[in-house]
């Protein structure tokens, strides 16, 4: 019953949401060490924060498309 709860559309679309935040923290945590260790860190905190969105987004439009196959294939009853 709860691997069944698991595969409605509401929890894949769940698991895209998680799977963005944790993507978008990682790359983040990535930009406040750089901005913490290098010595021009913060100067381009800016720079760098566009460049984390940018790599989030090319991330997850490259993620979504194969998720959210899988997660409508399963609620119209396919594989």
């Amino acid at each position: 019953a709860v691997i069944g709860a698991y595969k409605t559309p509401i929890m894949g679309l769940g698991e895209f949401a998680l799977v963005g935040a944790i993507g978008y923290h990682a790359l983040n945590g990535l930009r406040i060490i750089l901005v913490d260790f290098w010595s021009k860190g913060t100067k381009y905190q800016r720079q760098l924060f566009w460049i984390v969105i940018g790599l989030w987004l090319v991330t997850m439009l490259a993620f979504a498309p194969r998720h959210l196959m899988n997660v409508f294939a399963h609620a119209a009853g396919g594989q």
